[in-house]
């Protein structure tokens, strides 16, 4: 367990001092003749209790907004957070619904609208607002859009999924306790593109969009190829966010290039808050409409925000956490399957600011880049990337020939390039991590869970910023 121990003993040893043993004194104003007890001691030591108890920082101090908590248990401590990223503290006032799922979650965060999964039905009085786009390298934009509620929790067993091109914030003057899965990730199961970004996040390169790069300022660069039909096809790069993206497998005698993996821009405050870049699309072969070798889309990005406290834990084997990986890399889909593996996409970003955050054990927040995709293997089918895992475990590279490189995860925050002796279509790079950040109050986080990245250049604390 990684805790920094909190001083709420001293507020509770202050007051125990200054309250000695009762005594029965006549009060006729109040009693009317009756006796009552009071706590009050002797002499100057009653004048010095009054002065100690306003400026130990409890929750009842007057000093509060001034001074650290002491006591990070008192979750009905509220403080005058100032959120990052322009989200207007404003918001946290406006809020009057609680969230509290009892079925899987759709939140669309360019519409505003948060849906049941299998109802159907919408949310009433859900507060929402977006903040204005922002660069996040390279000319490419995002913006957030920012959820309000007064308290959420989401139960075990309970999936929200997110959806849209902006970012999302989950804003709470409450507490935000999460036992089910926040899920961002990139190449979704439920979109039939294995390219789809999540939320905040850029999509991977495909001959069917408007460049064969992986879009993002980390956008893997795509492999050589593009319905040439020389029959020597490149791997895609791994797209790059906090680590560089891996490069794709060359192809061919001739040693065709295969694409680069993406360059590092995530920055570690996680300002502007931006999601995953794409992998670079494999090299396409004679076949114009071959809908594969697409590189995988790169995880969405979520803020996180509470006065008070956010807490994430897990009470079951179901998975909890935040998900926002980037999607594994696609393969040849065509019959002669001798084309170039896209690159796998990379992770996004988790950004939590509470005066307490705890993730209690059992609970994963991952930002894991996705595996490339495996190259030519002479007429058999070769496999996909896998997609970033809910876990500090490497996404696996897809088989072939030449095997796609797997995504960055834990301690690795690169992806790895293919491997494999050239041959006709290369494999994809894998995609690296994103990043996490925490920002609290002194002495205000418990980590119990796993977070992959781990700590170190990819996974940071900050300080918390209050009015």
């Amino acid at each position: 367990m990684n805790i920094v121990a909190g001083l709420g003993e001293l507020g509770d040893s202050v007051r125990a001092a200054c309250a000695p043993e009762r005594r029965p004194t006549s009060v006729a104003a109040f009693g009317r003749g009756r006796s009552r007890s009071v706590r009050r001691p002797q002499g100057s030591l009653w004048r010095w209790c009054i002065l100690v108890v306003a400026l130990v920082p409890g929750c009842e101090s007057l000093w509060r907004p001034y001074l650290e908590p002491c006591d990070f248990n008192r979750s009905q401590c509220r403080y005058d957070v100032l959120p990052s990223n322009g989200i207007d503290p404003s918001w946290f006032g406006e809020a009057q619904a609680k969230l509290n799922p009892t079925e899987d979650l759709l939140i669309d965060t360019d519409l505003g609208t948060v849906t049941t999964a299998v109802s159907k039905q919408q949310l009433s009085e859900v507060s929402y607002h977006q903040t204005a786009e922002v660069d996040c390298g390279a000319g490419w934009k995002v913006g957030i859009g920012v959820f309000g509620f007064k308290q959420i929790n989401i139960p075990e067993g309970v999936r929200v999924r997110f959806t849209g091109s902006r970012a999302a914030a989950l804003l709470s003057s409450g507490p935000i306790e999460i036992e089910g899965l926040l899920d961002l990730r990139g190449g979704l199961s439920e979109c039939s593109d294995p390219s789809c970004a999540g939320p905040g996040g850029f999509v991977g390169g495909s001959l069917h969009r408007t460049t064969l790069q992986g879009s993002g300022p980390g956008g893997g660069k795509f492999g050589f190829g593009g319905g040439s039909g020389v029959g020597e096809e490149a791997g895609g790069g791994g797209g790059g966010a906090c680590g560089i993206g891996g490069k794709g497998g060359d192809a061919g005698i001739d040693m065709y290039l295969g694409g680069n993996g993406g360059p590092a821009y995530l920055p570690p405050s996680l300002v502007p808050l931006c999601g995953g870049s794409g992998g670079g699309s494999g090299g396409i072969g004679k076949s114009m409409i071959d809908p594969g070798q697409r590189g995988g889309g790169g995880g969405g990005a979520i803020q996180i925000v509470s006065q008070s406290l956010v807490s994430i834990r897990s009470s079951a084997d179901t998975p909890s956490g935040i998900q926002v990986g980037g999607g594994g890399g696609q393969s040849d889909q065509d019959t002669n399957y001798n084309d170039g593996g896209g690159g796998g996409g990379s992770g996004g970003a988790i950004l939590i600011e509470a005066p307490s955050i705890s993730i209690g054990a059992g609970a994963v927040l991952a930002a894991n880049g996705g595996g490339g995709a495996g190259g030519y293997n002479e007429m058999m089918k070769t496999n996909n990337g896998q997609p970033g895992q809910l876990s500090s475990t490497l996404a696996a590279g897809g088989m072939g020939t030449c095997s796609g490189g797997s995504g960055g995860a834990g301690s690795m925050p690169n992806g790895s390039a293919s491997s494999g002796m050239p041959r006709d279509g290369g494999a994809g790079g894998g995609g690296a991590v994103g990043r996490i950040r925490l920002n609290s109050l002194d002495s205000g986080i418990v980590l119990d869970g796993v977070l992959s990245p781990g700590m170190g250049e990819c996974q940071s604390t900050g300080r918390l910023s209050l009015r």
